[in-house]
Protein backbone atom coordinates (compact mmCIF):
# COMPACT_ATOMS: atom_id res chain seq x y z
CA UNK A 1 0.00 0.00 0.00
CA UNK A 2 1.67 3.47 -1.36
CA UNK A 3 1.67 6.57 1.17
CA UNK A 4 0.03 9.67 -0.44
CA UNK A 5 0.71 13.01 1.14
CA UNK A 6 -1.58 15.71 0.46
CA UNK A 7 0.35 19.23 -1.31
CA UNK A 8 -0.55 20.78 2.81
CA UNK A 9 1.44 17.83 4.10
CA UNK A 10 4.19 18.45 1.17
CA UNK A 11 4.12 22.27 1.93
CA UNK A 12 4.46 21.63 5.84
CA UNK A 13 7.49 19.46 5.69
CA UNK A 14 9.13 21.51 3.32
CA UNK A 15 8.86 24.65 5.89
CA UNK A 16 10.19 22.72 8.54
CA UNK A 17 13.34 21.09 6.70
CA UNK A 18 14.11 24.33 5.44
CA UNK A 19 13.97 26.15 8.93
CA UNK A 20 16.00 23.18 10.64
CA UNK A 21 18.81 23.67 7.72
CA UNK A 22 18.86 27.00 8.27
CA UNK A 23 19.15 27.11 11.93
CA UNK A 24 21.86 24.61 11.70
CA UNK A 25 23.51 26.49 8.88
CA UNK A 26 23.64 29.73 11.38
CA UNK A 27 25.03 27.31 14.25
CA UNK A 28 27.83 26.26 12.15
CA UNK A 29 28.85 29.77 11.07
CA UNK A 30 28.58 31.44 14.77
CA UNK A 31 30.82 27.85 15.38
CA UNK A 32 33.54 29.14 12.77
CA UNK A 33 33.60 32.43 13.30
CA UNK A 34 34.13 31.64 17.22
CA UNK A 35 36.70 29.49 16.31
CA UNK A 36 38.37 31.78 13.79
CA UNK A 37 38.22 35.23 16.68
CA UNK A 38 39.97 33.18 19.37
CA UNK A 39 42.63 31.89 17.26
CA UNK A 40 43.20 35.49 16.12
CA UNK A 41 43.75 36.65 19.92
CA UNK A 42 47.31 38.22 19.51
CA UNK A 43 48.02 37.24 23.44
CA UNK A 44 47.81 33.80 24.63
CA UNK A 45 49.02 33.00 28.26
CA UNK A 46 51.19 30.59 28.86
CA UNK A 47 50.47 27.07 30.19
CA UNK A 48 53.40 26.85 32.47
CA UNK A 49 52.74 27.56 36.16
CA UNK A 50 55.16 29.32 38.32
CA UNK A 51 56.85 27.09 41.52
CA UNK A 52 56.25 28.76 44.43
CA UNK A 53 59.30 29.42 46.27
CA UNK A 54 60.05 30.89 49.93
CA UNK A 55 62.50 33.83 50.43
CA UNK A 56 63.94 36.60 52.64
CA UNK A 57 62.25 40.04 52.64
CA UNK A 58 65.54 41.25 53.09
CA UNK A 59 67.07 39.69 50.31
CA UNK A 60 63.82 40.94 47.66
CA UNK A 61 64.52 44.40 49.11
CA UNK A 62 68.02 45.44 49.25
CA UNK A 63 67.54 49.36 48.79
CA UNK A 64 65.19 50.16 51.51
CA UNK A 65 64.96 53.41 54.07
CA UNK A 66 64.37 50.76 56.98
CA UNK A 67 65.58 47.60 56.96
CA UNK A 68 62.29 44.68 56.97
CA UNK A 69 62.41 41.97 59.74
CA UNK A 70 65.13 39.31 59.42
CA UNK A 71 62.39 36.62 60.12
CA UNK A 72 60.30 38.32 57.23
CA UNK A 73 59.65 35.62 54.08
CA UNK A 74 57.49 36.37 51.25
CA UNK A 75 56.20 33.90 48.86
CA UNK A 76 57.83 34.14 45.24
CA UNK A 77 56.98 33.45 42.22
CA UNK A 78 59.53 31.35 40.37
CA UNK A 79 59.18 30.90 37.06
CA UNK A 80 61.23 28.30 34.36
CA UNK A 81 59.61 31.02 31.47
CA UNK A 82 58.78 34.01 32.54
CA UNK A 83 55.75 36.19 31.25
CA UNK A 84 55.84 39.03 29.30
CA UNK A 85 53.84 40.37 32.02
CA UNK A 86 56.62 40.86 34.62
CA UNK A 87 58.06 43.91 34.69
CA UNK A 88 62.01 43.59 34.75
CA UNK A 89 63.67 44.37 38.21
CA UNK A 90 65.60 47.35 37.98
CA UNK A 91 68.84 46.51 40.81
CA UNK A 92 69.43 50.06 42.22
CA UNK A 93 65.38 50.89 42.99
CA UNK A 94 64.96 52.46 46.48
CA UNK A 95 61.99 51.26 48.10
CA UNK A 96 60.14 52.81 51.33
CA UNK A 97 59.54 50.71 54.19
CA UNK A 98 55.99 52.17 54.92
CA UNK A 99 54.55 52.38 51.07
CA UNK A 100 56.77 48.80 50.65
CA UNK A 101 54.17 47.12 53.44
CA UNK A 102 51.33 48.45 52.33
CA UNK A 103 51.66 47.40 48.91
CA UNK A 104 52.68 43.84 49.53
CA UNK A 105 49.80 43.40 52.21
CA UNK A 106 47.36 44.53 49.58
CA UNK A 107 48.64 42.24 47.07
CA UNK A 108 49.50 39.43 49.13
CA UNK A 109 46.35 38.63 51.16
CA UNK A 110 42.32 38.53 49.96
CA UNK A 111 40.85 41.95 49.95
CA UNK A 112 37.62 43.55 48.23
CA UNK A 113 38.72 46.71 47.44
CA UNK A 114 41.45 48.52 45.43
CA UNK A 115 44.48 50.81 46.17
CA UNK A 116 44.84 54.22 45.42
CA UNK A 117 48.06 55.90 45.21
CA UNK A 118 47.96 60.08 45.36
CA UNK A 119 51.14 62.07 44.92
CA UNK A 120 52.86 64.92 42.76
CA UNK A 121 54.27 64.20 39.18
CA UNK A 122 57.33 61.50 38.96
CA UNK A 123 57.07 60.53 43.37
CA UNK A 124 57.35 56.91 41.93
CA UNK A 125 53.77 55.86 42.34
CA UNK A 126 53.89 53.71 39.43
CA UNK A 127 57.11 52.31 39.77
CA UNK A 128 56.86 51.16 43.28
CA UNK A 129 54.37 48.95 42.37
CA UNK A 130 55.76 47.68 39.00
CA UNK A 131 59.50 46.82 41.13
CA UNK A 132 57.71 45.03 43.46
CA UNK A 133 55.92 42.89 41.10
CA UNK A 134 59.05 42.28 39.70
CA UNK A 135 60.19 40.65 42.69
CA UNK A 136 57.21 39.19 43.75
CA UNK A 137 57.16 37.37 40.16
CA UNK A 138 53.90 38.65 39.40
CA UNK A 139 52.50 39.84 36.59
CA UNK A 140 51.79 43.81 35.92
CA UNK A 141 50.10 46.03 33.52
CA UNK A 142 50.19 49.51 33.32
CA UNK A 143 47.57 51.65 31.46
CA UNK A 144 47.48 55.79 31.43
CA UNK A 145 44.05 56.96 31.55
CA UNK A 146 43.09 60.37 29.62
CA UNK A 147 39.50 62.35 29.18
CA UNK A 148 39.04 59.65 26.12
CA UNK A 149 39.43 56.36 27.58
CA UNK A 150 36.15 54.35 27.96
CA UNK A 151 35.73 51.35 29.93
CA UNK A 152 35.73 49.09 27.81
CA UNK A 153 39.62 50.34 26.15
CA UNK A 154 40.76 49.09 29.22
CA UNK A 155 39.85 45.33 28.10
CA UNK A 156 41.33 45.45 24.84
CA UNK A 157 40.82 46.86 20.95
CA UNK A 158 40.59 44.89 17.88
CA UNK A 159 43.23 45.45 14.93
CA UNK A 160 42.83 44.87 11.10
CA UNK A 161 44.85 42.16 9.93
CA UNK A 162 46.13 40.67 6.68
CA UNK A 163 42.82 39.29 4.56
CA UNK A 164 40.67 41.73 5.72
CA UNK A 165 40.13 39.68 9.37
CA UNK A 166 40.81 41.60 12.53
CA UNK A 167 42.70 40.55 15.55
CA UNK A 168 41.59 41.09 18.94
CA UNK A 169 44.03 42.38 22.19
CA UNK A 170 43.48 41.99 24.94
CA UNK A 171 44.28 45.12 27.44
CA UNK A 172 46.03 45.32 30.46
CA UNK A 173 42.94 45.12 32.64
CA UNK A 174 41.84 41.91 30.92
CA UNK A 175 45.12 39.86 31.43
CA UNK A 176 45.36 40.86 35.09
CA UNK A 177 41.45 39.93 35.96
CA UNK A 178 42.11 36.77 33.53
CA UNK A 179 45.38 35.21 34.76
CA UNK A 180 45.87 37.09 38.50
CA UNK A 181 47.98 40.20 38.01
CA UNK A 182 47.96 43.44 38.68
CA UNK A 183 46.71 46.04 36.59
CA UNK A 184 47.31 49.89 36.85
CA UNK A 185 45.53 52.80 36.20
CA UNK A 186 47.69 56.11 35.77
CA UNK A 187 46.47 59.21 36.02
CA UNK A 188 42.78 57.73 36.85
CA UNK A 189 41.57 61.56 37.85
CA UNK A 190 41.72 62.18 34.27
CA UNK A 191 39.09 59.70 33.02
CA UNK A 192 35.19 60.39 32.93
CA UNK A 193 33.79 59.89 36.31
CA UNK A 194 31.01 58.11 34.56
CA UNK A 195 32.86 55.52 32.53
CA UNK A 196 35.46 54.57 36.21
CA UNK A 197 32.05 54.16 37.84
CA UNK A 198 31.70 50.65 35.92
CA UNK A 199 34.57 48.98 37.44
CA UNK A 200 33.03 49.10 40.69
CA UNK A 201 31.39 46.06 40.51
CA UNK A 202 34.45 44.68 39.38
CA UNK A 203 36.28 45.45 42.29
CA UNK A 204 33.56 43.27 44.35
CA UNK A 205 35.04 40.49 42.46
CA UNK A 206 31.47 40.27 40.20
CA UNK A 207 31.90 38.99 36.66
CA UNK A 208 31.86 41.89 33.78
CA UNK A 209 31.03 40.78 30.23
CA UNK A 210 33.20 41.91 27.50
CA UNK A 211 31.62 42.54 24.29
CA UNK A 212 34.81 42.33 22.35
CA UNK A 213 34.75 38.44 23.47
CA UNK A 214 31.18 38.28 23.63
CA UNK A 215 31.64 36.46 26.69
CA UNK A 216 31.77 36.92 30.50
CA UNK A 217 34.57 37.55 32.60
CA UNK A 218 35.25 36.37 36.19
CA UNK A 219 38.04 38.62 38.31
CA UNK A 220 40.90 35.70 39.07
CA UNK A 221 41.52 35.36 43.06
CA UNK A 222 45.01 37.08 42.57
CA UNK A 223 43.11 40.22 40.90
CA UNK A 224 44.46 43.49 42.03
CA UNK A 225 43.54 47.05 41.28
CA UNK A 226 46.04 49.78 41.98
CA UNK A 227 45.24 53.55 40.71
CA UNK A 228 47.67 56.78 40.71
CA UNK A 229 46.55 60.13 40.14
CA UNK A 230 48.23 63.69 40.85
CA UNK A 231 44.79 64.54 42.66
CA UNK A 232 42.87 62.83 45.39
CA UNK A 233 39.60 63.24 43.10
CA UNK A 234 37.89 66.33 44.48
CA UNK A 235 38.87 68.50 41.05
CA UNK A 236 40.03 71.24 43.42
CA UNK A 237 43.43 71.51 42.42
CA UNK A 238 44.50 73.90 39.21
CA UNK A 239 47.81 72.67 38.97
CA UNK A 240 46.87 69.47 36.97
CA UNK A 241 45.23 70.61 34.06
CA UNK A 242 43.00 67.38 32.38
CA UNK A 243 41.99 66.49 36.06
CA UNK A 244 38.16 66.39 37.52
CA UNK A 245 36.13 65.95 40.57
CA UNK A 246 35.60 61.67 41.00
CA UNK A 247 32.74 59.90 41.97
CA UNK A 248 32.13 58.97 45.70
CA UNK A 249 31.11 55.90 45.54
CA UNK A 250 34.37 54.95 43.29
CA UNK A 251 36.72 56.63 45.59
CA UNK A 252 35.20 54.64 48.48
CA UNK A 253 36.32 51.58 47.44
CA UNK A 254 39.82 52.24 47.34
CA UNK A 255 42.39 51.96 49.90
CA UNK A 256 44.52 55.46 49.62
CA UNK A 257 47.95 56.42 50.29
CA UNK A 258 49.75 59.37 49.81
CA UNK A 259 53.19 59.49 48.11
CA UNK A 260 55.76 62.58 48.34
CA UNK A 261 58.69 62.63 47.20
CA UNK A 262 61.95 60.87 48.75
CA UNK A 263 63.70 62.54 51.46
CA UNK A 264 66.68 65.03 50.76
CA UNK A 265 69.18 62.26 52.76
CA UNK A 266 67.22 58.98 51.17
CA UNK A 267 67.57 60.89 47.46
CA UNK A 268 70.72 61.79 48.30
CA UNK A 269 72.00 58.09 49.26
CA UNK A 270 70.01 56.65 46.03
CA UNK A 271 72.10 59.00 43.78
CA UNK A 272 75.23 58.50 45.41
CA UNK A 273 74.48 54.77 44.77
CA UNK A 274 74.46 55.61 41.20
CA UNK A 275 77.79 57.93 41.08
CA UNK A 276 79.33 53.94 42.35
CA UNK A 277 78.48 52.46 39.33
CA UNK A 278 81.05 55.08 37.34
CA UNK A 279 83.89 55.13 40.05
CA UNK A 280 85.85 51.80 40.33
CA UNK A 281 87.90 52.09 43.05
CA UNK A 282 90.28 49.35 41.00
CA UNK A 283 90.75 51.54 38.06
CA UNK A 284 94.55 53.43 38.54
CA UNK A 285 92.90 56.46 37.03
CA UNK A 286 90.21 56.26 39.94
CA UNK A 287 90.40 59.93 41.71
CA UNK A 288 88.84 60.65 45.58
CA UNK A 289 88.79 63.86 45.22
CA UNK A 290 86.85 63.61 41.72
CA UNK A 291 84.49 61.61 43.72
CA UNK A 292 83.83 63.99 46.86
CA UNK A 293 82.79 66.79 44.27
CA UNK A 294 80.72 64.67 42.73
CA UNK A 295 79.04 63.84 45.86
CA UNK A 296 79.14 67.90 46.78
CA UNK A 297 76.97 67.83 43.68
CA UNK A 298 74.71 65.33 44.12
CA UNK A 299 73.58 67.20 47.45
CA UNK A 300 73.58 70.39 45.64
CA UNK A 301 71.12 68.88 42.91
CA UNK A 302 68.70 67.46 45.61
CA UNK A 303 68.46 70.92 47.36
CA UNK A 304 67.85 72.75 43.78
CA UNK A 305 64.97 69.46 43.22
CA UNK A 306 63.68 70.20 46.79
CA UNK A 307 63.43 73.70 45.99
CA UNK A 308 62.10 73.46 43.14
CA UNK A 309 59.59 71.18 44.06
CA UNK A 310 58.23 73.27 47.16
CA UNK A 311 57.86 76.31 44.01
CA UNK A 312 55.82 74.16 42.00
CA UNK A 313 53.31 73.80 44.85
CA UNK A 314 53.14 77.77 45.88
CA UNK A 315 52.67 78.64 42.17
CA UNK A 316 48.81 78.35 40.56
CA UNK A 317 50.23 77.96 36.70
CA UNK A 318 51.09 74.27 37.11
CA UNK A 319 54.75 74.15 36.81
CA UNK A 320 55.87 70.80 36.82
CA UNK A 321 58.19 70.33 39.43
CA UNK A 322 61.92 67.79 38.69
CA UNK A 323 60.80 63.79 39.44
CA UNK A 324 63.03 61.48 41.05
CA UNK A 325 63.60 60.69 37.41
CA UNK A 326 64.82 64.11 36.28
CA UNK A 327 67.10 64.41 39.36
CA UNK A 328 68.48 61.05 38.15
CA UNK A 329 68.84 62.41 34.65
CA UNK A 330 70.47 65.59 36.03
CA UNK A 331 73.16 63.54 37.63
CA UNK A 332 73.63 60.92 34.65
CA UNK A 333 74.20 63.42 32.04
CA UNK A 334 76.54 65.63 34.11
CA UNK A 335 78.66 62.41 34.51
CA UNK A 336 78.99 61.13 30.80
CA UNK A 337 79.44 65.10 29.75
CA UNK A 338 77.12 67.02 28.07
CA UNK A 339 77.56 70.75 26.51
CA UNK A 340 75.61 73.96 25.50
CA UNK A 341 76.40 76.68 23.72
CA UNK A 342 79.78 77.20 26.18
CA UNK A 343 77.59 76.64 29.49
CA UNK A 344 78.63 74.76 32.17
CA UNK A 345 78.21 71.03 32.00
CA UNK A 346 75.83 71.26 35.01
CA UNK A 347 73.91 73.90 33.77
CA UNK A 348 73.52 71.82 30.24
CA UNK A 349 72.86 68.80 31.43
CA UNK A 350 69.94 70.35 33.76
CA UNK A 351 68.50 72.05 31.21
CA UNK A 352 68.39 68.90 29.32
CA UNK A 353 67.27 66.79 31.66
CA UNK A 354 64.29 68.77 33.04
CA UNK A 355 64.49 72.71 32.50
CA UNK A 356 63.40 72.42 29.07
CA UNK A 357 59.74 71.48 29.22
CA UNK A 358 59.26 74.29 31.33
CA UNK A 359 58.05 77.97 29.63
CA UNK A 360 60.32 80.48 29.48
CA UNK A 361 59.70 82.69 32.31
CA UNK A 362 59.58 78.65 34.34
CA UNK A 363 62.87 78.00 33.04
CA UNK A 364 64.22 81.90 34.03
CA UNK A 365 62.98 81.24 37.39
CA UNK A 366 64.27 77.40 37.65
CA UNK A 367 67.96 78.58 36.76
CA UNK A 368 67.79 81.59 39.40
CA UNK A 369 67.11 78.98 41.87
CA UNK A 370 70.24 77.07 40.52
CA UNK A 371 72.56 80.31 40.54
CA UNK A 372 71.35 80.67 44.07
CA UNK A 373 72.57 77.18 45.00
CA UNK A 374 75.59 76.72 43.19
CA UNK A 375 76.81 80.24 42.56
CA UNK A 376 77.42 82.72 39.51
CA UNK A 377 79.30 80.43 37.64
CA UNK A 378 76.46 77.61 36.77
Amino acid sequence: MSNTFTLEQMTSFAETFAKNFATNLVSEQAKQALKERNDSVAYKPTSIKPTKVQVKATELFKNIDKKPNEQLVLTVNDWKIKPVGIPTVIEDYYFRAELLQDITNFILTDVDYGFWMIGGHGTGKTSVAEQIAARLGMQCYSETCSERTEFLDLFGYNIPCAGGKMKFVHGGLYLAMQNGGICILNEVDAMSPSELIKLNELLGGKPVYVPQTESWLNPHKNFRLIVTSNTNGTGEDPRYIGTGQLNAAFKDRFMKTYVDYLPQEIEVEYLNGILGKYFDKSNPHYSSVREKQYKALIVMIVKVANALRKAAVSMSGGMTPPSIRATKRWLELTLKGTSTNGMSGTRSAFLKAYAYDLSEHEQNAAIEVCIEHFGSDF
